[in-house]
């Protein structure tokens, strides 16, 4: 299992090399790209003409400095078509990233939830798909994640989608701070009979907030959660979304923090491989 990190640390629309080359001094070598950090200004790169030599350039830097970008996260949501569907894959594709998370569709127009599952499934199921044709012509895994309102809180529901969907190039991302702050038992992954592909590791107080704390800043049982995670057949690596500290820090302090984060993570991994 490595140990991955979100370019989420830093603020949206930071200049991704100097992240990198900061991330990888804090000990990480494996990186999550935050396409949806990358889109709040016209002129950042990844909104230009010139988006794929900025993704190769930043594959390029991470391999110099011993890492790799492996994961990310989309820009969009399920609903989304069109050419920010073909830049972000195509990026990906450029950089070697296997996966990208994107949310599914929790609510109908007028912004209510869905609720029941299999309406939910129903509607993503068929949503996803142009998304996943997209995604098989650049060899990338599309990953549908757990989230905080309707269907979508029971992690079980997203398992189903993928089961329902059943492509190659789609599976599920178990968020652990969603499920928590939402009262969805992580120790039921067990009883999920498609484990997840990947994972977004945060931390929260199970109180209905999304904290995305750093592993031991919430009240996750982090070592009940590693075993049950090995019991379901996991095999993947273990990816950080917990980025709102970090967020919050003056940036001459950033670089302890993602220290420290990393270390902490590092012990979460080595304890999953002695298990």
């Amino acid at each position: 299992m490595q140990t991955v990190t979100t370019t989420s640390v830093f603020p949206c629309c930071w200049d991704l090399s100097d992240a990198v080359v900061r991330l990888c001094a804090a000990g990480f070598r494996g990186l999550d790209l935050a396409f949806d950090y990358c889109v709040q200004k016209p002129e950042y790169p990844f909104m230009t003409d010139a988006y794929s030599k900025w993704a190769e350039d930043l594959r390029e830097l991470a391999a110099a400095h011993g890492a790799r970008f492996s994961h990310s996260h989309a820009p969009f949501d399920a609903h989304a078509r069109g050419s920010i569907v073909r830049k972000t894959m195509e990026c990906a594709q450029r950089m070697g990233i296997r996966y990208i998370v994107v949310h599914p569709i929790f609510c109908y127009e007028d912004r209510s939830s869905i609720s029941d599952p299999e309406e939910f499934i129903r509607i993503n199921a068929e949503a996803i798909q142009p998304i996943l044709e997209e995604a098989a012509r650049n060899n990338v895994t599309v990953l549908s994640e757990n989230l905080l309102w309707g269907a979508s809180i029971d992690f079980a529901n997203i398992a189903a989608l993928v089961k329902e969907v059943n492509s190659h190039c789609f599976g599920w991302c178990l968020d652990t701070g969603h499920a928590h702050a939402m009262g969805c038992a992580l120790q039921n992954l067990e009883k999920v009979s498609l484990p997840p592909l990947s994972l977004h590791i945060q931390d929260t107080h199970g109180d209905g907030r999304d904290e995305h704390l750093i592993p031991g800043d919430g009240n996750i049982d982090w070592g009940a959660f590693l075993r049950t995670l090995k019991k379901a057949g996991y095999t993947g690596d273990l990816v950080l979304e917990a980025h709102h500290q970090s967020l919050e820090l003056p940036d001459a302090e950033r670089d302890g923090f993602l220290a420290m984060l990393c270390g902490r993570a590092e012990k979460m991994t080595a304890y999953y491989d002695s298990l």
